[in-house]
């Protein structure tokens, strides 16, 4: 089978895999490869290269020439010359290139097709003229980009123009760069089989016959993650080894009761056995064993706070320290998207800004369809508040509250005691057992965050967006790049504010 039969001309072939050359015929793997580096390099060209071969004009002989040949094995290249090269069955074109080149060329061009889209100048200006992208905006945006590159270039186009698009967008409208540091700034809308752009294309792809779509690739980016999982586990299988004595520190720590005189020996002892304890919590035991073991985080629930600072020692006020001055600038980027601000227009002035801006962050970065037991179950933004805090009454037995507390509420949460926009105590429900969480909500939060990494447990699925914006962006205790890009995008918009 020809390329020919195929219909594959030159611009098709600069979208080919190798999976698609085997369906063509090309069995050989060096050929392959070969080829593969020819598009790679084709599709990374300057614009002005493309155009020095055009005025010449055979490349689709000298392409498909090779495309019939299965076990042709002496593709050549020259990437620096402009002089062609004279069509054989072994040879293909050579492209001009140039070192450290920014942009790969463009086979779509997103600042010629938008303005004659329905409501596309409108857009343009929107976005010009705006500081702190909207959901929205960001939303619409992305469906035209889309919609222009799959009639274009069809429902799988090429990595390379991806990521030449999503590039132009951010260089067409700064306000909606990614600003995470160590990022250019278009990651968000496309970088390794992720992002906007690819989610979008995903949505257009699905009403493809099952015959009719490729198959699915992990991306660089889930590789990476999985090797640095493969890393994490080496990493706990060399842990520091037990000594004969942190039993007996444990045992003494779980049979004395915290008494005036000896808080400061249970401090002690807590960070002398904390090899012990990480060793026992990492093995995966439930909450409730946990505190059975070790009651003094219960009773002593200051104790959470110095397991994480001895887990992570710089990052552990974070949230504190910066929290007063980013819960404004997340109502701010918040009243960009509609269902935010019609929560953010429920508080009076005068009302309680730390929940405000909790509200608002936990409604941006809302997570409609979540994965509970490899299910997926939908959830609105009012119901997944109650995955972070849950008022009761001011009298109320927290005990009883917390034993009767509903099956689905699995992760931990916080339970308010008394009216639901100023409480006066705040309890961590961990399993059923509360653990007392002061009367600030924010250092409530500061706790209930705190809980996952001491007890090693999930995330609350509906709520998972917004722990990892928490986790990247205010403790930095996940690195930002690993992120949903709506998450970056968010934060991006948080950082555009100026108070």
């Amino acid at each position: 089978m020809s390329a020919a039969d195929n219909d594959i001309d030159y611009d098709v072939f600069l979208t080919l895999s190798e999976d698609d050359m085997k369906e063509v015929g090309i069995m050989s793997f060096g050929a392959r490869r070969r080829l593969s580096m020819v598009i790679k390099a084709a599709n990374g060209a300057a614009t002005k290269g493309y155009s020095q071969h055009d005025s010449s004009c055979s490349d689709d002989a000298s392409i498909t020439s090779d495309l019939d040949q299965p076990g042709s094995s002496s593709c050549q290249t020259s990437p620096r010359t402009t002089t062609r090269m004279a069509p054989s069955p072994h040879t293909v074109p050579s492209l001009p290139m140039k070192d450290n080149m920014p942009l790969p060329s463009k086979r779509f061009s997103l600042a010629n097709w938008l303005p004659d889209q329905p409501g596309g100048d409108d857009l343009i200006q929107s976005l010009k003229n705006c500081v702190v992208v909207s959901s929205q905006q960001r939303i619409r945006l992305v469906k035209v980009a889309v919609t222009g590159l799959t009639e274009t270039l069809g429902l799988y186009p090429t990595a390379s123009d991806k990521t030449s698009l999503a590039r132009e967008m951010v260089q067409m409208f700064p306000a909606v760069k990614d600003t995470t540091p160590g990022l250019e700034g278009h990651e968000h809308f496309y970088n390794n089989g992720s992002g906007f752009l690819e989610y979008r294309l995903k949505n257009s792809r699905m009403s493809l016959p099952q015959d009719k779509k490729k198959r699915k690739r992990r991306s660089r980016q889930e590789l990476e993650v999985a090797a640095k999982s493969a890393k994490t586990v080496v990493a706990e299988d060399e842990e520091e080894p037990i000594t004969p004595g942190d039993q007996e520190k444990v045992d003494w720590m779980r049979y004395s009761p915290p008494t005036g005189d000896n808080q400061k020996k249970h401090r002690d002892l807590f960070i002398d056995t904390f090899s012990f304890r990480r060793k026992i919590i990492n093995g995966s035991p439930t909450i409730t064993d946990v505190l059975c073991q070790f009651p003094r985080l219960q009773d002593m629930p200051e104790l959470i706070n110095l397991e994480f600072q001895l887990l992570y020692p710089d990052q552990c006020d974070n949230f504190i320290s910066r929290w007063g001055r980013m819960k404004e600038q997340i109502i701010l980027a918040g009243e960009g998207n509609a269902s935010v601000l019609v929560q953010i227009q429920k508080f009076q002035p005068d009302d309680n800004r730390d929940l405000c801006a909790l509200t608002a962050l936990a409604f941006a970065l809302h997570k409609s369809v979540v994965q509970v037991r490899g299910t997926s179950t939908s959830s609105s933004r009012e119901n997944s508040l109650l995955f972070l805090v849950q008022s009761i009454p001011e009298g109320t037995d927290v005990e009883a509250a917390a034993k009767a507390k509903k099956p689905v509420y699995q992760q931990p949460f916080l339970l308010a005691l008394g009216p639901a926009r100023r409480p006066v105590q705040y309890f961590a429900v961990l399993d059923k057992v509360a653990v007392p969480c002061g009367t600030s909500l924010i250092t409530a939060i500061d706790r209930l965050f705190k809980c996952h990494f001491v007890f090693n447990v999930h995330y609350s699925p509906a709520l998972l967006h917004f722990w990892h914006f928490i986790a990247a962006f205010i403790y930095e205790v996940l690195d930002p790049h690993t992120v949903k890009p709506i998450i970056r995008s968010f934060a991006s918009s948080v950082r555009a504010v100026e108070l």
